[in-house]
């Protein structure tokens, strides 16, 4: 039998704990997931009638039995004897009966596979009585006010760790519940995973004063033990000078009087004494902290609060402490993790050689035969697996830049969407990807959407059935929260019929391997237009065999800051009647993609800009997406000029494609696109209609009945429309 992946220590601490509701459906999950395990049940007493029943089960499953000496040690002290026992190099700490769904116990393990040192569970949608569920939320509360910790349920007993942040954060007493807040404070990486409750035993109503008393005794020592363990000056100084400002003027006052009035008696002054104890008792509080700082100055080499998470040797990286998995433990889907992406400077591209830093090239393990006879499981995205996530978009034929976690951190980040992103896999091999964003708009109601403000995005799957799961799973998650429609804003076809809409077309080309190749791809009026931008600026001919247009002179350099795209953009948009997006979402794109989010402009001679446009650089394509120019100056041939600039700047800096876009079908924006020269592709927007009359959406540009509002938006001052549209723009996604 091959080494244990998963171990699950349960400690028992009562006689009457049936383990077989725990362990078959849990152990049964771990299987269908790819995760080996074993069982490590500690006895915490005599308890025979339950050592019995675990015999019962070796049959079946790999248990194993530690039987602590005495009785009533602790949950802390069962914990540690677990884990000595365990083999598994991940570690699943559950109470004896299951707090959550077994399923969702595979999304703790799957976050420790993704990096994580230590996983915390939140029990998300309580069902245990509203008085246990009030009096969780205000001791978790406390912790978040006290400590600063962003845990929302460190009641809950189920967690996962890597078994060498149990070997190195000590615990003792009843300060286990708090395991996330000194792992993360001895700097492993701790996250924290949103599972779905279920029924659990245990008492419900008050407790005993004394639980109450003890638990806040918990909460001043763990706030102690993490934020003045290493500075003791600081937590005794501030009790100490507090005590010396209070206690040493109401002191003095009186010593001034006994010195001053020689008949003035100090015998019958109780503030007196009071204030003089104060005062005392702060010098001796100081004099704590500075022996305290002692002990830590000659014990500093011996601290080692921090992990190192990489350690750059020759070039190569190198993870230090990381635990290496046993062989069982190495997954066939784990596929090498790319960094983001990165452009070199202008200019050192080599045609055919993407400036992008593509992914490892990636040779398919054969997958292990547990894998191949599992089911196909649908699940939520975890904390971690961004990296993952990337990976498999990057590989995946039909992968855009929209897929990626970066859009989908910038978008909950600006706009407060909630993520539903959705993976497919089986056992622990990935098979399909979903970004979906739950919106609430007044105008298209609560749906989910896969990508808001994005043109393309939908299922990724490397099969049918792995399709089939996803889109299930969506209607499912649709339905439960109570959405109207599911948009899949995909590029291809994919298999299936569902409802379409055919409102948006797209344009894509391959590029030439030559710059001076892209001009001769442009049709004939728009050439012209981009030569008499390009040359240097001279007075027009008129008349004669051979009339000269008039030249301008402009320059286009990739260099246009996010403040003069939003400008532009906005006053377009507002010109043609629709809520501009914020600031803040172009510098968040910025700021998230770096390098891989290019500003062209378009300046005149005397350096204004007349034109800007913001592209994003994604494997072998450079997305032109944003833009914006001055009005007025469309003689110019400015618009011609920059995407052709654009797309010579592409061609050297080793690109292949060039997406211009989605435009409506027939509108303005999609026939200039078609005189520069690109043939529209339909784009497959599909829906998954699921509330009661639910249709395809209807608020659009194209609808007759917004005509109105759009010209009265188009009058309105610039002030006016960038303040409301950046509220507005929440709810078009």
């Amino acid at each position: 039998m091959s080494a244990p992946l998963v171990s699950v220590v349960v400690a028992i601490d009562a006689p009457d704990v049936d383990p077989q509701p725990l362990i078959q459906p849990l152990g049964q999950a771990l299987a269908n997931a790819g995760y080996p395990c074993e069982f490590v049940f500690v006895l915490d007493g005599p308890y025979g009638r339950v050592e019995q029943s675990l015999r019962r089960l070796e049959a079946r499953w790999p248990v194993h039995i530690v039987q602590l000496q005495g009785g009533g040690l602790g949950e802390s002290i069962a914990l540690s004897a677990g884990v000595a026992r365990a083999e598994g190099a991940y570690i699943l700490n559950s109470p004896p009966y299951l707090q959550v769904e077994p399923e969702e116990m595979v999304k703790v393990v799957a976050a420790l596979e993704a990096g994580a040192d230590c996983v915390a569970t939140w029990r998300h949608s309580r069902i245990d009585p509203w008085l246990n569920q009030l009096q969780s939320r205000l001791f978790n509360w406390l912790l978040r006010l006290v400590m600063n910790m962003p845990f929302h349920d460190l009641n809950s007993g189920t967690r996962g760790f890597r078994r060498h942040v149990l070997e190195e954060v000590a615990v003792y007493g009843e300060l286990y519940r708090f395991l996330p807040v000194m792992a993360r404070r001895q700097g492993f990486k701790v996250v924290e995973v949103q599972v779905q409750h279920r029924e659990e035993r245990g008492r419900a109503g008050f407790y005993g004063l004394g639980v109450y008393l003890r638990r806040l005794l918990d909460i001043l020592a763990i706030a102690f033990l993490t934020r003045f363990t290493q500075r003791p000056l600081r937590f005794f100084g501030y009790l100490g000078f507090a005590a010396i400002a209070l206690g040493a003027p109401i002191a003095a006052s009186y010593l001034w009087l006994r010195l001053t009035e020689p008949n003035y008696s100090l015998a019958d002054k109780p503030a007196f004494v009071i204030g003089a104890i104060l005062a005392a008792f702060g010098v001796q509080l100081i004099g704590f902290g500075l022996v305290g700082e002692i002990i830590i100055f000659t014990q500093a080499p011996n601290l080692r609060d921090y992990k190192i998470e990489e350690l750059l040797v020759g070039g190569t990286a190198a993870h230090p402490e990381a635990t290496p998995l046993p062989a069982a433990a190495s997954p066939a889907a784990v596929a090498p993790l790319p960094e983001p992406p990165r452009l070199p400077a202008p200019g050192t591209g080599a045609p055919h050689a993407p400036a992008v830093d593509a992914p490892p090239a990636v040779v398919p393990a054969v997958p292990r035969e547990p894998d191949l006879e599992a089911p196909l499981r649908v699940r939520e995205l975890l904390p971690g697996e961004d990296s993952r996530w990337d990976a498999f978009v990057s590989r995946h034929s039909l992968g855009t830049f929209y897929h990626l976690t970066g859009w989908s951190r910038v978008v909950r980040e600006v706009f407060h969407h909630q993520p539903h992103h959705l993976v497919v896999e089986q056992g622990r091999r990935w098979l399909g990807v979903l970004p979906l964003f739950l919106t609430k708009s007044p105008f298209l109601g609560r749906n989910l959407v896969s990508v808001p403000y994005g043109v393309y995005g939908g299922v990724l799957a490397d099969s049918d059935a792995a399709q089939a799961a996803l889109l299930d799973h969506a209607a499912a998650l649709g339905r439960k929260l109570g959405v109207g429609y599911v948009e899949l804003r995909h590029l291809e076809p994919r298999p299936g019929e569902r409802p379409s809409s055919p409102l948006y077309v797209t344009f894509r080309c391959d590029l030439p391997e030559d710059p001076a190749l892209v001009m001769e791809r442009i049709p004939k009026k728009a050439r012209a237009e981009v030569r008499c931008a390009r040359l240097p600026k001279a007075p027009a001919v008129v008349g004669g065999k051979n009339p000269r247009r008039e030249a301008f002179g402009l320059a286009v350099t990739p260099d246009g800051s996010v403040e003069e795209l939003f400008a532009l953009f906005a006053e377009n948009k507002r010109r043609l009647g629709s809520p501009a997006l914020p600031l803040r979402w172009f510098q968040g794109l910025q700021d998230e993609f770096g390098k891989a989010a290019v500003i062209h402009r378009a300046i005149d001679p005397a350096g204004h800009t007349l034109a800007a446009v913001m592209s994003f650089c994604f494997k072998d394509t450079v997305y032109a997406y944003y833009s914006g120019s001055v009005t007025g100056v469309e003689h110019t041939g400015v618009n011609n000029f920059i995407y052709c600039a654009i797309m010579e700047w592409a061609v050297e800096q080793g690109y292949a494609r060039f997406d211009f876009g989605r435009s409506r079908a027939d509108s303005g924006p999609a026939k200039f696109k078609v005189n520069m020269g690109f043939n529209p592709e339909p784009l497959h927007y599909e829906y998954l209609l699921l509330g009661p009359g639910a249709k395809l959406p209807e608020f659009h540009p194209s609808n007759p009945r917004l005509a109105l509002p759009r010209r009265i938006w188009s009058k309105l001052p610039m002030f006016l429309t960038n303040s409301l549209g950046a509220r507005l723009s929440r709810f078009l996604p």
